[in-house]
């Protein structure tokens, strides 16, 4: 069997996500509020165990993606061991890194500088650390006692909520990077002139961008309801008055990150789906050349009978797909996150 190529101009695509990282990054230090003057007021005084609601959601949602984040690189694992050259693996992996290494910069600069801001600032950052303050956890006494991940601190909880959300993020950036690696493998090729073999490789290609896709769908939209378990956290202990209020921008807030994750999915995507498609045109007429009756030739019966034709369905799939991570933003407002 013939090692499988990918061309090494292709692993450029991934400056395309880089890009649309880099105007997040820029978007959300330069027209993003980081300093709401959300008044500690609207906490309730009664009830501080309800902090415990939103503390379950938040552990939920983190063990449900760190899980599928984990199963994303597994299967990238799995894709790179596969027959392919050394250089195409080697690009696959760099890829991979390169992703993984600016996902984790944020939360580096955080740690080195106390004044960067944090992404739970957007939502409040009094109400946010008064209303994580309620709660506690076992074995911690003192702000320097030590738990599970490491010192107490003065706010236990809220101690907790960053060590596991600077975890998930190095994980989103390893899942995110394994994805786009994933995608432009998608590209693969062997060297045949034989129309046949070709058009069977383009349609595990094929087969392969739409895995890949409902990988990509899944993950962050699952990473959008995990932005929503630590959006709506102090709900529960915010009084009924300013619940609507609070609600109405979590869900804005969880609106730009739904938007910013399918511009993302859409930025590796595009581009990878494209050029198969040119591909498959390409195919198309080389086969009609070799027909003997080129007018009894019909282009669409010919990509049907090889697999190279997408029907309605799929093409309404791959749109939900890529458009689920908003469709989670509003719904974050109605799930049980919000309640």
């Amino acid at each position: 069997m013939s090692n499988r190529r990918v061309e090494l101009r292709y692993f450029a695509i991934v400056l395309l996500p880089i890009f649309i990282f880099g105007l997040h990054e820029l978007i959300h230090h330069h027209l993003i509020a980081t300093d709401l003057d959300v008044p500690v007021e609207i906490l309730s005084d009664d009830n501080t165990w309800l902090e415990a609601v939103g503390r379950f959601r938040f552990l939920a949602a983190s063990w449900f993606f760190a899980s599928l984040a984990v199963l994303a690189v597994a299967l990238q694992i799995r894709n790179i061991a596969r027959p392919m050259t050394q250089e195409t693996r080697i690009a696959a992996t760099v890829t991979t890194l390169v992703i993984f290494t600016l996902a984790i910069v944020p939360t580096v600069q955080q740690y080195i500088t106390s004044t960067t801001p944090r992404i739970y600032h957007q939502v409040g950052r009094a109400v946010f650390e008064t209303a994580l303050s309620r709660g506690t956890l076992p074995g911690c006494l003192q702000p320097d006692d030590y738990w599970l991940l490491g010192r107490c601190g003065d706010i236990p909880v809220f101690s907790m909520f960053r060590k596991v959300l600077d975890i998930i993020n190095a994980l989103a950036g390893l899942a995110v990077g394994a994805l786009i690696a994933g995608m432009i493998l998608c590209l693969a090729s062997v060297s045949s002139k034989n129309v046949e073999e070709t058009a069977e490789e383009l349609r595990k290609n094929m087969h392969q961008m739409r895995q890949q896709l409902y990988l990509s769908s899944l993950i962050l939209t699952f990473g959008m309801f995990f932005a929503s378990s630590w959006m709506y956290w102090p709900l529960p202990v915010i009084e009924e008055t300013g619940q609507a209020a609070y609600s109405s921008l979590v869900t804005a807030s969880a609106l730009f990150t739904g938007t910013y994750f399918c511009l993302l999915m859409l930025s590796y995507y595009l581009p990878v789906a494209l050029i198969l498609d040119s591909r498959i045109k390409d195919l198309s007429r080389k086969a009609c050349m070799n027909e003997t009756t080129e007018n009894s030739f019909d282009v669409e019966d010919w990509k049907a009978s090889h697999g190279l034709k997408e029907g309605i369905g799929e093409v309404l799939r791959a749109g939900f797909a890529l458009t689920a991570p908003i469709l989670a933003s509003f719904a974050g407002g109605i799930t049980p996150f919000a309640l």
